[in-house]
């Protein structure tokens, strides 16, 4: 069974771009899936959207609460409620196409642990960019992640992650970020556990919409978990496959 999440937060006009191809790609795979859209606080319309399509997909659950909690702890709200044996997330932008999953399965099925989209590979095709600072600043956020965290991983943030169940249940407990850098905390832990992690190439495209801010203030706040990270972290418990 493949349980796939998606994070969400005021996405009344992108969750739906997402959830029906989505649907439309699984209700013609053989295998049994579930999607689970969690709403990280939302005051918009999102749940009505979410709702409009349970009728379609009848594997479509809705996690809701409030106040607003971060990407991270929507994520591992997700991946912890799954019941899947294989578990993706996906962000509601729908940036990478759910067409994609077939190559990535094929490696878990190899014996990798997890599966991310790389926008960094070499082989990745990038059909709408972000804004050149904006890109440039992902580049330099990898850049420190690999300096400071000593992690070999080129893109930790492409929103487009797959997990066997037990490297999920080893992961997201651990996690300790509610924010978006869960990923960078997620694979500093899969390298330092020995997981076994396939970077990916992947199509992408940049839908121009953005809520992430750059700037001086969120660099020193980057410096600063990223180094935390690494002591909120010391002990990680052994990986056994």
């Amino acid at each position: 069974m493949l349980s796939i999440v998606i994070p969400a937060y005021n996405e009344e006009n992108r969750l739906k771009r997402c959830l029906k191809p989505t649907i439309s790609y699984l209700k013609n795979e053989p295998f049994e899936s579930e999607i689970i859209a969690v709403l990280d606080g939302c005051t918009d319309n999102t749940r009505a959207v979410a709702e409009s399509f349970q009728c379609e997909f009848t594997n479509l659950k809705i996690v809701d609460y409030s106040p607003n909690r971060g990407k991270g702890y929507a994520v591992k709200t997700g991946m912890l409620e799954a019941k899947g044996d294989m578990r993706m997330f996906m962000d509601a932008d729908y940036a990478v196409p759910i067409e994609t999953l077939p190559e990535y399965i094929e490696k878990l099925k190899n014996g990798y642990d997890i599966v991310i989209a790389s926008r960094r590979h070499k082989d990745t095709v990038i059909e709408e960019h972000q804004l050149f600072f904006r890109e440039l600043a992902g580049k330099g956020f990898g850049l420190l992640q690999r300096i400071i965290l000593g992690i070999p991983y080129y893109d930790t943030q492409c929103g487009f992650k797959l997990f066997t169940e037990e490297a999920a249940k080893y992961l997201f407990p651990q996690l300790k970020y509610n924010c978006s850098y869960f990923d960078a905390e997620m694979m500093y832990i899969a390298y330092k556990g020995k997981m076994k992690v396939m970077e990916m190439p992947v199509k992408w495209k940049h839908d121009g919409v953005t809520s992430m801010p750059i700037g001086s203030s969120r660099t020193i706040d980057l410096l600063k978990k990223l180094i935390r990270l690494k002591g909120n972290h010391k002990n990680i418990p052994e990986w056994k496959s």
